[in-house]
């Protein structure tokens, strides 16, 4: 037992120590080391404590070494405790049988009588002899001083607890290898499912991709700069007629770009590749013998230290886009109807024009030209005769020349057209020789009549131009449009046909045009208008009826003629105020007539622009209920412009107003267009001959004939004649001998006066009101 306890502690009792066997008593072992002669000796527990009890020895001359403790054993020890008695058994008995019987020996009560029959005297222990068995197999003593051969039942009999925890834990271990194996191969399994559908994915993407690019005619491609692989997309191969089977290059995609373009795009392609910049540019491809537009974007890959590793780009179809802005560049600049440049082309030509420091001083003219009755064309004819017109007129204005002089033409609108002029050699000519070699140039281009649906049309033009750049005037397109319309406004004032530069006097003319216009505005608004009334006589010299006549007495100008401000307000779209303000006036007129017992006839004129509207029959019928006026007491006087605009819309309110009682008379009857052609289809009562067919029908065969032929319709259609402008007997006479019906109206009977004075006089007596051309009292009688 000692021995074990040394070699556990790393001493080898055979080799280490020299032991001195002293024997019994005890005592020796304690005098051994007392003495020195021992270092250690080994003693029985309790032994120096029963010593020390007795006196023997003091506790303080030992020392126990390695002190322990064990519970329920009441002395201290140093070494593990072992049994008193051991027993011996045969090799080939069964060792858990000796334990048993060992135990059952060891474990008898202290002086039962089992125990002194046998003579057996001391403690007892607990019996465990497995503890004995290694120390007998570590000291080789008998029986185990020789190898026994030990077989599978005895190691697992010593080591069972350690087997199984071994088999436990190799189990837990193989269980989680399982499990984590498990886990990895449902992992593995996610992850190739995941991959088989990231990759069906991936197709279907490519294949959406490749129909996206398809339909949106879009390919794209990518070129590494390390290996130079160049790959693309189907759809581009397609877009550039290349078999996408094939192994492709760069040059593959240059080939079919057309010559014009190509050192566009190799430049731009050695520049990314150079510089790392990206681009974008529009080329031209010829393919499959069909020209087409694409637009290509390249983007330059780097990679985290910046250095350029790929191209990338998209390549799309832009055949159609540019078509359509060309398209709509053309509607921006080009007049849809005669196929020639518009306003907007002409001004952005101008603009550069005047950019140009090349060009000499007043080597530019800009013309406008109107067609003279143009819409009286279109009206009478229809729209599509007047649009083949403006289409022939185009394209004969195409193609004047003017010896050396650059000539462009454009379409304003309607049919109004302008010529832009370059040459040198118009400034060395001076205005008066100028206009004259254009006037005449303008009439030869117009002398020729227009076939237009195997019809020939003569027209006339209207022209203004203006010549430019000018030192003196400021040279803004604004401006020489400005200038040129001045110009065309006063040829068309003069009667059409004619051709006019503008002047400096124009611009007075204008701001005069544009004054009247204001203050035409305030004397509507503050009733500064009046009326004025001149007396129509039958050949008898009785009073049948008076028309209506507005002036203006202007606070600065004086009196203003409605030859100057009746246009105006035509173009302002004042004259439906002023003709509701007049209506009111006559109105008022008859009903201060009516209560003096005068039985008044008044004939107003309407603006072919206010009858036209919709509102014009509702706004009278309201008025006459308003003013409680009978509709018999007027005649409605229109010109023959309005029968242009609408003929079946102008007879049905002319028959609805008739229903009323209202009468109407066509003015001016004569000088329109193909007035005969309406006659017979509306429903008037009379027609007035203009004066300028009265003045000169006694000396003139021409308007005596006109006259006379007049006179005959008139018969036929049962209507009334009203001569106008009758100022002599002469006229009076001719007028007499063709027709005793006849109604006069002119200063030979009465000037226009203002209505309280006229009133007055036709109730004082027969005369006409206003200056008469006679010395008698009486209006004159046609003998």
């Amino acid at each position: 037992m000692q021995a074990i306890e040394l070699k556990r502690r790393g001493i080898h009792p055979q080799t280490d120590l020299t032991l001195l066997e002293l024997g019994l008593p005890l005592t020796n072992t304690l005098e051994a080391v007392m003495s020195r002669e021992a270092d250690a000796g080994f003693m029985r527990a309790g032994v120096l404590e029963t010593w020390k009890e007795q006196a023997l020895i003091a506790k303080s001359s030992y020392r126990i070494l390695e002190p322990r403790q064990y519970g329920g054993f009441p002395w201290v020890t140093s070494t593990a405790l072992y049994p008193e008695w051991p027993f011996a058994a045969l090799a080939h008995t069964d060792p858990q049988v000796v334990r048993y019987v060992t135990a059952a020996l060891l474990n008898l009560p202290l002086n039962s009588i089992t125990s002194d029959a046998l003579g057996i005297a001391g403690f007892t222990i607990p019996g465990d002899y497995r503890g004995i068995d290694r120390l007998l197999r570590d000291l080789q003593i008998a029986p185990f001083d020789h190898v026994i051969p030990l077989t599978f039942k005895q190691i697992w009999a010593q080591w069972q607890f350690v087997g199984w925890l071994v088999l436990l834990s190799v189990a837990l271990v193989t269980i989680t290898a399982l499990i984590f194996l498990k886990r990895k191969n449902d992992a593995l399994a996610i992850s190739h499912l995941n991959n088989a559908v990231i990759t069906q994915q991936l197709q279907e993407n490519e294949a959406l991709l490749n129909h996206a690019q398809q339909v949106a005619c879009i390919g794209s491609w990518e070129f590494d700069l390390v290996s130079e692989d160049y790959n693309c997309t189907d759809q581009l191969c397609l877009m550039f007629g290349i078999a996408p089977d094939q192994k492709l290059t760069v040059d593959d995609f240059i080939k079919p770009v057309i010559v014009e373009d190509r050192p566009t795009v190799e430049q731009a392609w050695v520049v990314a590749k150079k510089t790392g910049s990206d681009y974008e540019i529009d080329y031209r491809i010829h393919v499959n013998n069909e020209l087409r537009w694409v637009h290509e974007k390249l983007h330059v890959i780097k990679n985290a230290q910046g250095k350029k590793i790929k191209l990338m780009g998209t390549v799309q179809d832009v055949t159609e886009k540019i078509a359509y802005e060309r398209h709509v560049e053309s509607l921006a600049f080009n007049d849809t109807l005669t196929n020639i440049p518009n306003r907007s082309w002409l001004e952005k030509e101008l603009n550069e024009a005047l950019t140009d420091k090349s060009i000499k001083k007043r080597s530019m003219l800009l013309i406008l030209l109107n067609i003279d009755r143009f819409n009286t064309i279109n009206n009478a004819l229809g729209s599509r005769f007047g649009d083949a017109l403006l289409k022939a007129v185009g394209h004969r204005l195409q193609t004047c020349q003017l010896g050396e002089a650059t000539i462009k033409v454009a379409r304003m609108a309607g049919d109004e057209f302008a010529i832009l002029i370059h040459s040198s050699s118009l400034a060395n000519m001076d205005q008066d020789e100028l206009e004259l070699f254009l006037s005449d140039h303008c009439k030869q281009m117009f002398s020729t009549p227009f076939g237009i649906e195997d019809e020939p049309v003569s027209v006339s033009v209207s022209t203004g131009a203006v010549c430019f750049p000018d030192k003196a005037l400021l040279n803004t397109a604004d401006q020489i449009f400005q200038r040129a319309n001045m110009a065309l406004a006063f040829s068309r004032r003069e009667g059409g046909g004619q051709l006019n530069f503008y002047q400096g006097s124009m611009s007075k003319a204008v701001d005069y045009h544009y004054k009247l216009e204001l203050d035409l505005k305030r004397a509507v608004e503050k009733d500064e208008l009046q009326l004025f009334m001149q007396p129509q006589f039958d050949a008898s010299g009785n009073k049948v009826a008076a028309e209506i006549l507005l002036r203006w007495e202007h606070s600065e100008l004086g009196m203003i003629s409605p030859v100057e401000f009746i246009p105006i307000a035509e173009a302002t779209n004042m004259i439906g105020d002023i003709d509701h303000w007049v209506m009111r006036q006559a109105c008022a007129l008859i009903k201060q007539a009516r209560n003096r017992h005068i039985k008044l006839k008044l004939a107003v004129n309407i603006s072919p622009r206010h009858f036209c509207k919709e509102s014009f029959v509702p706004w009278l019928k309201q008025l006459l209920r308003e003013e409680m006026v009978d509709a018999e007491c007027f005649i409605l006087e229109v010109t023959e412009g309005v029968f242009l605009h609408n003929i079946d819309s102008v007879t049905d309110k002319m028959h609805e107003l008739r229903k009323l009682g209202l009468q109407f008379s066509i003015d001016d009857f004569g000088t329109g267009y193909s007035s005969l052609a309406y006659l017979k289809r509306l429903p008037v009562n009379e027609i007035k001959i203009d004066k300028s067919f009265v003045q000169d029908a006694p000396k003139d065969a021409e308007d005596a004939a006109l006259i006379e032929a007049i006179f005959a319709v008139a018969e036929k259609m049962q209507l009334r004649v009203v001569a106008e402008g009758v100022e002599t007997f002469e006229q009076a006479d001719f007028l007499k001998e063709r027709s005793g019906t006849i109604l006069y109206q002119g200063y030979l009977f009465g000037r226009p006066a203002p209505v309280a004075d006229w009133l007055e006089k036709w109730q004082e007596s027969s005369l006409p009101c206003g200056e008469i051309i006679t010395d008698e009292s009486d209006p004159p009688k046609i003998q």
